[in-house]
């Protein structure tokens, strides 16, 4: 760039007058504005004249406001301007409890006490859901103690049976299972029911049983026997098989149980296919009072 001015050939001989009002060159007082500047201070135009803008704080930076407008002095910009990284340490301990085996107490034999668990629908408890809420009630039986040769030492759980089926001889069947779950008095015609002999009553439940409790409301009277038989593809008679009732010729609240078979399958008596249980009339001499039934449990080992 070359500079005409008359008499001065260098810009170095140049002289600003810097206390002149230059408004029409765009300079005003550099001077006065160099005087009043400090270290750090910048100088920027505003609309015709020149400006000092002091320093700005620590850390800020010099921030545009778009065209036209004077920058300022701005805190620096940034989602995260420090950060410091945490640490959270986890912890897990087991603890484990022996259980102390040593107070084993044994079960006196004064009385045998069954639970009695309300079924509805049927298969509620079989289920074994801890969601389902089932109402029970209590019965408790008296053991005879005289006749304890025969009786199981344990523990049981007695249900309604899940099936009860009464058959003459001529093998006419009818559905007693509704009869077998109520209390009601006298509703179970128990064998011989014809009389004859080869009447048969059947009780059914879901899983293998080893025992009934059967509440007879009214006794037979006569001279017949029975025979407990399960069902292993044919109908054979059930080892050591112990009838409380006498043939159901004795009321109340009885048992009759026998040896888990081995080989007991289930079979399907009326359309019910269940573990089946059956007392037949295998002789008959008589009888003047059939005997009649109230309700009937099956029992499960626990």
């Amino acid at each position: 760039m070359s500079v005409l001015i008359k008499g001065i050939t260098r810009l170095s001989e140049l002289e600003i007058d810097a206390d002149k009002d230059w408004q029409t060159k765009g300079i005003t007082s550099l001077k006065q504005i160099a005087a009043m500047m400090s270290k750090g201070d910048v100088v920027l135009k505003n609309t015709n004249v020149l400006i000092r803008l002091a320093a700005g704080p620590d850390g800020y930076v010099l921030t545009s406001a778009g065209p036209g407008k004077l920058p300022s002095w701005q805190p620096a910009g940034g989602a995260l301007k420090y950060y410091f990284p945490a640490y959270v340490g986890l912890t897990h301990t087991k603890n484990k409890v022996a259980v102390n085996q040593n107070r084993a107490l044994p079960v006196p034999l004064i009385a045998d006490k069954k639970h009695v668990l309300v079924d509805s629908p049927s298969d509620y408890i079989r289920r074994f859901d801890r969601q389902i809420s089932i109402s029970a009630s209590t019965q408790v039986a008296i053991v005879n103690q005289s006749k304890n040769i025969s009786a199981r030492v344990g523990r049981e759980l007695s249900i309604q049976c899940d099936g009860a089926v009464s058959e003459t001889s001529g093998g006419v069947q009818t559905d007693e299972t509704a009869a077998a779950r109520d209390p009601t008095a006298g509703d179970m015609n128990l064998c011989p029911m014809t009389p004859a002999a080869e009447d048969k009553y059947y009780i059914g439940f879901s899983w293998s049983f080893r025992r009934i409790w059967l509440n007879i409301g009214t006794a037979g009277v006569g001279n017949w026997a029975n025979q407990i038989e399960y069902w292993n593809g044919a109908w054979v008679p059930a080892a050591n098989a112990y009838d409380e009732s006498s043939d159901f010729t004795i009321s109340g609240l009885k048992r009759m149980d026998w040896d888990m078979p081995g080989d007991w399958v289930k079979t399907t008596v009326l359309g019910m296919n269940l573990y089946w249980i059956r007392f037949r009339t295998v002789s008959l001499v008589n009888q003047t009072i059939a005997p009649k039934g109230n309700q009937c449990f099956c029992c499960l080992p626990i």
